[in-house]
Formats: C-alpha cells, sequence, structure tokens
C-alpha cells in the first residue's frame, strides 16, 4: 500500500478502495455512535472528512 496525498483524493476519488493517507487532524467530533475527522496533510486547503461509525 502507498501513500495518497489528499490533494489527488479529492482531484481523482477513490470510491469504494482502501488507501492510505497521513496528516494532522484538524477537527475531530461527534457523538456516541459516529465520529467526524477533519484530516489534513499540507497538500491543498481543503481537509479530507473521515467518518467513523463508532456503534458497529
Amino acid at each position: 500500500m502507498y501513500r495518497i496525498k489528499i490533494s489527488d483524493v479529492l482531484q481523482h476519488g477513490v470510491p469504494g478502495t482502501t488507501i492510505t493517507v497521513m496528516g494532522w487532524v484538524r477537527t475531530k467530533r461527534g457523538n456516541k455512535n459516529v465520529a467526524f475527522i477533519a484530516l489534513n496533510d499540507g497538500s491543498v486547503i481543503n481537509n479530507l472528512q473521515i467518518v467513523f461509525d463508532l456503534a458497529r
């Protein structure tokens, strides 16, 4: 598995695949069922939103 920049993910998209991104957490929020993390790696001003289903 190789690292993909967030700018590439936002431009081209990779639906239905497993990818590896590295960066820092800009924000995190959620409740007992779901969590949202905004991840950034500096390659673009936009963040990548990651959603976790905590109920599973």
